[in-house]
């Protein structure tokens, strides 16, 4: 079956004057634990229930891995390491191991994983989902001074649905939004709610 893709627009800058594309693959849905567990029983010999604790042996084994400082190999999948984050504001003659923090896990794949995927096939679709509307400053801001007019506050979720756009556009308009004075963040970082200002 092939892999369905769609291009979206790189976000706009300063100076590029056609926006170049980008293309990402419509997930269809997700792989669970007991999706691998039934599909891997049926092309071997293992039980569902020892495909199931093997699985989760590995999680358990992979973090302490990676929690004591060590790189990650299983051949014919690829490379796990730990990625780090340091916080924005510390001095860097001050920082402490309570400034830090795990950011993520890096996966580098193995070759020969990637070498199976040189015989996919692709087939474009038009994924609407992800699509942001084209909408111009002057636009939103009407849509937002009739907003406003009955609202308080504006949450991400809210500026989505009254622009169109994707959770990517909405968080750069927004912050864009911000800088130029136009909202204010009235909530914290992690849960905004912007207000006119």
């Amino acid at each position: 079956m092939p892999v369905k893709f769609d291009l979206y627009k790189n976000p706009e800058k300063e100076g590029v004057a056609v926006p170049k594309l980008h293309a990402k693959v419509i997930t269809r849905d997700v792989v669970t634990t007991r999706n691998l567990r039934d599909t891997i029983n049926s092309k071997c010999t293992v039980a569902p229930a020892d495909v199931a604790a093997v699985l989760t042996a590995l999680s358990s084994e992979m973090f302490e891995a990676l929690s004591d400082g060590y790189s990650l190999h299983l051949e014919g999948i690829g490379h796990f390491s730990l990625s780090l984050k340091c916080a924005p504001d510390v001095n860097p003659k001050h920082v402490s191991a309570s400034d830090i923090s795990v950011k993520g896990i890096r996966f580098l794949p193995d070759k020969e994983l990637l070498e199976k995927f040189k015989t996919v096939e692709f087939e474009r679709l038009k994924d609407a989902s992800r699509h942001s509307e084209n909408m111009e400053m002057s636009e939103i801001m009407e849509k937002m001074d009739t907003y406003f007019a009955e609202n308080q506050f504006m949450r991400r979720q809210d500026f989505e649905r009254l622009t169109g756009f994707n959770k990517s556009k909405a968080l750069r308009t927004l912050k864009q939004l911000v800088e130029d004075g136009i909202l204010k963040n009235a909530g914290t970082k992690q849960m905004p709610m912007y207000i006119k200002n």
